[in-house]
């Protein structure tokens, strides 16, 4: 942990996590502190490159993503970087993972349908950088959402 960072840091990351509209003044107010201390924080927090950007958190199965999947795949020497790029433009993959262990990299990535589902995998499995793969459903997704 960087020892820049203290528990107030904490807590304001925390707030922002679940809620990024929360406003500075809300935050002061949670936290008991003054709103000019929160504006500081925050803008310390993101040079350090500990708050990247605020975002949102979108329920997908109403925009008609109704299947999800985590996709591994083990990869031929050599052919991560390139098909990771292929992968990333493609309007299904959320994320693309580079990892250890039996597989070589994870993809998360959601279809409205199982039809596109099977057209993305069969086409997956032709890409010559592609040794196999392991499709597994996601059935819900639950959120880790504070630090310590």
């Amino acid at each position: 942990m960087n020892k820049k960072i203290d528990s107030i840091d904490k807590d304001i990351v925390n707030i922002l996590f679940s809620d990024a509209d929360t406003t500075n003044r809300e935050i002061a107010s949670r936290l008991n502190i003054a709103i000019g201390t929160v504006h500081n924080r925050i803008k310390k927090l993101k040079e350090l490159g500990i708050i990247k950007k605020k975002t949102i958190i979108v329920d997908y199965e109403k925009l008609g993503y109704v299947i999800e999947v985590l996709i591994d795949i083990k990869i031929r020497k050599g052919g991560f970087y390139n098909l990771a790029g292929k992968l990333s433009k493609d309007p299904h993959v959320f994320l693309v993972i580079d990892m250890t262990g039996d597989f070589d990299a994870e993809v998360l990535a959601r279809f409205r349908t199982r039809r596109q589902l099977d057209k993305f995998i069969k086409r997956l499995q032709q890409d010559a950088a592609v040794e196999s793969t392991r499709t597994r459903l996601i059935l819900n997704i639950y959120r880790e959402k504070e630090i310590k």
